[in-house]
């Protein structure tokens, strides 16, 4: 069962989405945990315990279209936004100057072996304009109240030409579509900023970022296998994880 507000209807949000031309639908969730507690003992939309700590190797697994991505560009100097317990980072070669920001002090703390952490919501953090060559946003601009904002606070710092790399849910995939509330993704409470693929792409536009292509992982990943498919008949119960979900934009900013 997914907790939401009596008034929400994810089809509904979306075509509003579509017609008002908004970038993002935001959702109140009821947040009764720390900023810490993320990253402790949880349980996925399935009903399964989970904790972070223990999924590095599969972390890395589950990005390795990203670091395929980032491996081929030249080294410079890469910035992690909300990056966690600094996975992504310590996939990176050494040949990169990494910095990551996350807003948790626990994970934070752990991220420290891998790069230069701050600790502090992004909109806080003050690094120079056109300081970095890559930047990350990870599944973590679906968490931001004022994504936005961040958006801008991140395009400031990248330099021109520079490349970014945004990935988020989709809530208007075609299983968002045929779940509608029961779509997996809306499981987690932290999500309260909601894109679609086409508003993701409007805002990229009108930010002055080019999009090289858009990923929507899912046949090489651990995701795809007969259980998840014979779900897609049950609507009445949890979406399953399933092509189109997920979505990962490569951009580059214009000069």
């Amino acid at each position: 069962m997914i907790d939401l507000p009596k008034y929400f209807d994810l089809c509904v949000e979306m075509k509003k989405l579509y017609i008002s031309k908004d970038y993002y639908a935001p959702i109140k969730r009821n947040n009764n945990f720390s900023k810490d507690d993320y990253w402790l003992e949880s349980v996925d939309p399935d009903g399964n315990k989970r904790n972070r700590i223990d999924e590095k190797e599969q972390y890395i697994s589950d990005i390795s279209a990203e670091m395929d991505y980032i491996n081929k560009l030249k080294p410079g100097k890469i910035l992690d936004i909300g990056c966690g317990l600094g996975w992504l980072l310590s996939a990176v070669d050494d040949a990169w100057e990494k910095h990551g920001v996350e807003i948790s002090q626990y994970a934070s703390e752990y991220a420290t072996k891998y790069a230069n952490i701050k600790n502090d919501d992004f909109l806080n953090v003050d690094y120079d304009s056109n300081f970095f060559d890559l930047i990350v946003m990870h599944h973590v601009i679906e968490h931001m109240e004022n994504p936005i904002e961040n958006l801008k606070q991140a395009i400031r710092m990248l330099k021109d030409g520079g490349t970014m790399i945004i990935a988020t849910p989709n809530f208007d995939s075609g299983c968002a579509r045929l779940f509608g509330n029961n779509y997996r993704l809306l499981h987690d409470s932290t999500h309260i900023s909601l894109f679609s693929d086409d508003s993701m792409q409007r805002m990229l536009r009108d930010h002055s970022l080019l999009v090289d292509y858009v990923d929507y992982p899912y046949f090489n990943t651990r995701y795809f296998n007969k259980e998840n498919l014979d779900k897609l008949f049950k609507t009445n119960e949890i979406s399953p994880a399933f092509y189109g979900n997920f979505m990962t934009f490569y951009c580059r900013k214009n000069k």
